[in-house]
């Protein structure tokens, strides 16, 4: 009984009034002197304790539905395939420019932004006893949804990432943004960041320390897909020359992250047939056994009640409709 509630839980005191049929049969004066007198209807003389019993379950029952009965909500425990998941998604102004590099107005449907979202969505749509997280970056992070199994709403987050991108793009800040949702969970199944960007910015000595020793604390998998256009450079076949921080920080970055101490691996996707094909070796990699909780949610169970009352009510109906007024008979 602890995982039902009542709405409006003072209408059960009306349950009292369940009683009365058992004190009152609603028996009418008949015009018969005498019980001797009165005809024999032996076949139907437990049709009255029938009746009685009707009534009071459809009192009952009507006083149940205006209490507005309803299942709490509950967390069950789960055994499945999958992982805790951050999807950590860069928006920077660059993000919408399109593959080849032209920068396009509003949200385009060719641009690396809009070819993103879509294709998270059926990774997403894919797997569906994973946690997703989502967290936004570009000069700042956001935070937009934190883990859960509700499929709705991660991909309502990420269409919701559907507006022009702004700032630079800031990876680090949204990497520990991304790290503190792990804090918040127990530890079971794989841990996983899946960020994706089109580049990054310098990362301080101090802050890189930082974000090294977290992900090694959490045990959290880092994988990066690298969205670039013919102006980036490769950071799995960079150049021989010219590598600098400042013109090229993008190889900086992956260098870091081969430091951090945990599985990471690096997705180049200079187009959305490669950008599908990172996803999905993705959703390959991470599929191993995960206990989680899975919330339902709160139940309404009003409209079963009204259901329930109108199905005992409609014979005691019937029953007064049959019924013989026995005032109304002729007297001889």
């Amino acid at each position: 009984m602890s995982l039902l509630g009542f709405s409006h839980p003072l209408w059960l005191a009306a349950l009292a009034l369940a009683l009365i049929p058992s004190v009152y049969g609603g028996r009418h004066p008949i015009p018969y002197p005498a019980l001797a007198w009165m005809p024999r209807e032996e076949r139907f003389s437990y049709l009255a304790g029938v009746r009685r019993l009707l009534t009071a379950a459809f009192v009952a029952t009507l006083a149940i539905a205006l209490a507005g009965p309803y299942l709490k909500a509950q967390k069950v425990p789960r055994l499945g395939r999958g992982a805790h998941i951050v999807l950590t998604i860069d928006r920077s102004s660059s993000m919408n420019e399109d593959f080849s590099g032209h920068y396009l107005s509003g949200d385009a449907q060719g641009s690396k932004s809009a070819a993103a979202r879509r294709l998270l969505r059926e990774f997403v749509r894919h797997r569906p006893q994973d946690l997703f997280a989502l967290v936004a970056f570009s000069t700042a992070p956001v935070h937009v949804l934190s883990l859960t199994q509700d499929r709705r709403a991660v991909e309502a987050a990420i269409e919701a990432l559907g507006t022009r991108g702004r700032g630079v793009t800031n990876i680090a800040p949204g990497l520990m943004m991304a790290l503190l949702e792990f804090g918040r969970q127990p530890a079971t199944g794989a841990r996983v960041i899946l960020l994706v960007s089109d580049g990054g910015t310098h990362i301080e000595a101090d802050t890189q320390e930082r974000l090294r020793r977290a992900f090694q604390d959490l045990g959290v998998r880092l994988y990066w897909i690298y969205l670039r256009n013919p102006r980036s450079i490769s950071v799995l076949h960079p150049p021989k020359r010219n590598l600098s921080e400042t013109s090229t920080p993008e190889y900086f970055i992956h260098q870091f992250f081969q430091t951090l101490g945990v599985p990471y691996q690096v997705f180049e996707a200079d187009n959305p047939a490669a950008l599908a094909q990172a996803i999905e070796t993705v959703g390959r990699l991470e599929n191993r056994p995960l206990r989680y909780f899975e919330i339902l949610p709160r139940r309404d169970l009003t409209p079963w009640a009204i259901v329930l009352a109108l199905i005992l009510g409609l014979p005691l109906l019937l029953w007064h409709a049959l019924e013989i007024d026995r005032w109304l008979e002729p007297r001889s």
